[in-house]
């Protein structure tokens, strides 16, 4: 096991920035949440944070938080999880390799992929088992069927993951990221990316029949302007897919300040579901939905146990009991305002 190493270092003076107001709602009126966390995730950041709940929409904030022009010292440790391509090159006997061609065999039928191998015996089993079809569904986005003209960005692409997954389903796919690497990664790749956020595609306005944003709004200093200029970008009727996590879930409620989906100070905003929903509504958006993701519900408690116990929430060693997990998987059917993320999608309107 590895134990989590203390932090003694403070965060330089001039690269902290005071927030007078909620950055969702504005409203200034608020209450302590948590005072003094510490990065417990990667061990890059220092200093101790402290995070208000806002008391208009409820959602969560630091104050004080990283300056825009040093919040890169916080990325020093940080790392974007690469899984491999459903097609790549692995081991493929026995019941793994059974396995895939299910797999496959489902992603083509619902996405229009060509991986192979496939059986087309892997629809009736995605069927059959839920719970897998809905893992591949999220890898994708659920992106809709499409013609060789639909474009889709992926802002704060990371891995390029989804890239490559929307490139073999048939659509456009170009991205934006602020890291120098990813970008270099992305670009080796073969993907159109530019280096930034959303507003390095300012120029393409009404352009876009999709827009994903997945686990980057919580890292923004300014997320309401980001989703505005997803507004712009998408074409009327184009779609938004979000990702980010749920201040109010089970998984806070139970593990609070231990809670993995806090990460400071890299969260600089935790956003809760009425509140997202309301942000977007009156930017416009329409026909709001959320999506259940069962399987970040019993990451993040495991990782959130093993922060609570001093461990680093990454050390798949030491084993956590995951019935806590479990319950509240089943406790989120009916109730999605309590997931551990936000997924949603949303529409721009065909018609002003």
């Amino acid at each position: 096991m590895t134990p989590i190493p203390s932090n003694d270092a403070k965060w330089p003076e001039y690269g902290i920035e005071h927030v007078t107001c909620c950055p969702v709602c504005s409203v200034q009126e608020r209450s302590l949440l948590h005072q003094g966390l510490e990065d417990r995730i990667f061990f890059s950041a220092p200093g101790r944070w402290n995070m208000y709940r806002c008391g208009g929409c409820g959602c969560a904030y630091l104050d004080p938080r990283p300056t825009l022009e040093t919040i890169g010292l916080a990325y020093t440790r940080y790392y974007t999880h690469t899984t491999a391509k459903p097609n790549s090159s692995e081991d493929l006997t026995g019941l793994r390799g059974f396995r895939k061609k299910l797999a496959n065999g489902y992603r083509n039928w619902r996405y229009g992929t060509q991986y192979q191998p496939a059986s087309i015996f892997g629809v009736l089993a995605a069927f059959l088992i839920p719970g897998a079809r809905h893992s591949i569904d999220i890898a994708f986005r659920f992106l809709p069927r499409t013609h060789s003209r639909s474009k889709v960005l992926d802002v704060g692409f990371g891995s390029g993951e989804f890239l490559s997954y929307a490139r073999d389903a048939g659509w456009t796919a170009v991205g934006v990221d602020i890291d120098p690497e990813v970008l270099k990664n992305g670009r080796s790749k073969g993907f159109l990316v530019r280096h930034g956020g959303i507003e390095a595609y300012a120029d393409e306005k009404e352009s876009f029949d999709l827009i994903t944003i997945s686990h980057v709004i919580e890292h923004l200093h300014d997320p309401v302007n980001t989703l505005s200029q997803a507004y712009t970008l998408l074409k009327p009727g184009g779609i938004l897919w979000l990702a980010t996590p749920n201040i109010d879930s089970y998984g806070h409620a139970r593990y609070g300040r231990h809670w993995r989906g806090l990460e400071p100070p890299r969260h600089l905003v935790v956003f809760n579901p009425k509140a997202l929903r309301k942000l977007l509504s009156d930017l416009g958006f329409q026909q709001i939905r959320l999506i259940s993701q069962a399987s970040a519900t019993r990451f993040l408690f495991a990782a959130s146990e093993r922060i609570k116990k001093g461990i680093d929430p990454y050390d798949e060693r030491h084993h956590v009991p995951s019935w806590r997990a479990w319950l509240a998987v089943l406790a989120t059917i009916g109730r999605l305002d309590k997931s551990e993320i936000i997924n949603l999608t949303c529409m721009k309107p065909e018609t002003p």
